[in-house]
């Protein structure tokens, strides 16, 4: 056995302890595309990882995909990078259930049609706790690159529009970006990023408080859950991003981390480096 990782197998014994998951776990129960909600005569659906023995009820992860706002699936992370399906049974193996959502995609639905969607999601996997044998009360947001946009801002929304209902116990952001209305000029770039302006329909010179009410770091409260933000420092997501929403909260006195992985990888890419963390977090704020 690598001896390296050995603290992460440990960490993962105690967690199963703590969420009353047996030491083994069946073959978790997996449900795909359940509806959750019909909108503009669109119909959306999520794919359910569900830990196969009951025992006490489930914290619950609702899950948001990457792809720029514009792609991307409830089946993957993000275009190009690997399936969701093996973490989200890693996720049910460890006692979680996991609900990974499909939202609605610029530019045919732009901000704030994603956010709307989420916060609906949240709010359904919470009317239906009974039904998947899981605890309302223990609900944690995970988005990553884009969906780590919409995942921070539909957690951060204190008593906003999209709030009622829709609070969560923690959220988790791996390479989301925070700031969309700095999110040019900290690439260094002269032009407006495609994907942001096709997400929020028009440059921010023109619209600029669309690309504050976009932003998460605009959104924060001393209410707001718990976030674990992870970034690494030379990526397509400007580290900046990450440190000021994580200044933004501590500011505020929101409990927060920040995780900072060396190189270039972006999201799903550095999995191996954030997962141990991710679940020690899930672990702290889920129990």
């Amino acid at each position: 056995m690598n001896l390296d990782l050995l603290p992460l197998l440990a960490g993962i014994a105690a967690l199963q302890i703590l969420l009353g998951a047996p030491a083994a776990l069946a073959t978790p129960n997996i449900e795909r595309n359940v509806p959750y909600r019909q909108v503009a005569g669109i119909r959306l659906t999520l794919d359910a990882y569900l830990p196969s023995t009951l025992g006490s009820r489930r914290p619950a992860i609702i899950f948001v995909h990457g792809g720029g706002w514009r792609a991307g699936d409830k089946s993957t992370f993000a275009p190009g990078e690997p399936a969701f399906a093996p973490t989200g049974l890693r996720f049910a193996h460890l006692g979680f259930a996991v609900f990974a959502i499909n939202y609605r995609l610029a530019p045919a639905d732009r901000f704030p049609a994603a956010a709307s969607d989420v916060t609906n999601a949240v709010r359904w996997v919470r009317t239906r706790a009974r039904h998947f044998h899981i605890d309302p009360r223990r609900l944690a947001l995970f988005g990553v690159s884009a969906g780590g946009n919409i995942a921070a801002l539909v957690a951060t929304q204190g008593r906003g529009p999209l709030d009622r209902g829709a609070r969560v116990r923690a959220a988790i952001s791996w390479s989301g970006p925070m700031d969309l209305s700095r999110f040019d000029a900290q690439l260094g770039g002269p032009t407006h990023h495609p994907y942001v302006e096709s997400y929020l329909g028009c440059p921010p010179t023109h619209c600029p408080a669309r690309y504050a009410s976009a932003s998460p770091v605009n959104q924060i409260d001393p209410s707001d859950p718990p976030v674990l933000i992870a970034n690494s420092n030379h990526e397509i997501v400007p580290l900046a991003q990450a440190t000021e929403m994580s200044k933004a909260l501590a500011n505020a006195g929101v409990a927060q981390q920040l995780l900072v992985v060396p190189g270039s990888r972006h999201a799903a890419n550095y999995e191996a480096i954030a997962w141990g963390p991710t679940i020690r977090f899930l672990s702290r704020y889920l129990r």
